[in-house]
């Protein structure tokens, strides 16, 4: 199998039939897989900007106009994470510099949506240290898991606070805002501080299971 194929993140709506007639229909209108994670950076900054501003004007309107676009940011951005693979392996359109174009846009993303919901945090002072913290801690996970990748070990893309699961909290977060905008900054506080716990023991059991992929390879080594 090839290397780049093996090291995809498993996702199940891949094999849906509606993603498969999106990728296509991308395809014939001539996106390229490369355009199509940059695409995921401006969806990602429409959320953090949402995040960002959503609390320092006033009305609850505000509020929720801005969690409905940090939505569509989130939910737009793991789209585009999921059609630019689509693209370019079932579309046979994989480039040379897709694998740069495949992940450092994800490392992106992940920093400016979660230093938007710091900074956003009008009523915490601590609150873009926590942003900072967040995104230093998701681009560990990342860090981490290409790091066995480069020791010859299959990539692992295991939780507990992967990306599909921090997009996923902070979506439901930013929704239960919505219904809830007084609650909201203690709700994305919450929701940072459990993105912390979770990407730290994250990090802790990608590089063990790393270490133990490498010990049953060289059983003979100290």
């Amino acid at each position: 199998m090839d290397k780049d194929v093996q090291d995809r993140r498993p996702v199940s709506t891949r094999n849906a039939r509606w993603a498969g007639v999106i990728a296509q229909r991308l395809q014939r209108a001539g996106a390229t897989p490369n355009g199509i994670s940059v695409a995921s950076m401006v969806f990602a900054l429409l959320a953090a900007l949402c995040f960002a501003f959503a609390f320092r004007a006033t009305g609850t309107g505000t509020v929720q106009l801005c969690m409905l676009g940090a939505v569509v940011g989130i939910q737009g951005r793991l789209l585009c994470n999921l059609f630019d693979g689509m693209v370019a392996v079932e579309g046979k359109m994989r480039s040379a510099v897709g694998a740069l174009y495949n992940d450092m846009p994800d490392r992106i993303s992940d920093s400016l949506i979660l230093i938007g919901i710091g900074c956003g945090l009008t009523e915490l002072p601590s609150g873009p240290v926590l942003g900072m913290l967040a995104a230093l801690l998701a681009m560990m996970t990342a860090y981490i898991r290409l790091l066995g990748g480069s020791c010859g070990i299959a990539q692992t893309f295991s939780g507990p606070m992967a990306k599909q699961h921090r997009m996923a909290l902070l979506t439901l977060v930013a929704l239960l805002t919505m219904l809830l905008p007084q609650w909201g900054q203690t709700l994305l506080s919450i929701a940072l501080w459990l993105i912390i716990a979770g990407t730290l023991l994250t990090c802790i059991r990608r590089t063990r299971l790393i270490a133990a992929a490498l010990r049953a390879e060289r059983p003979t080594d100290v």
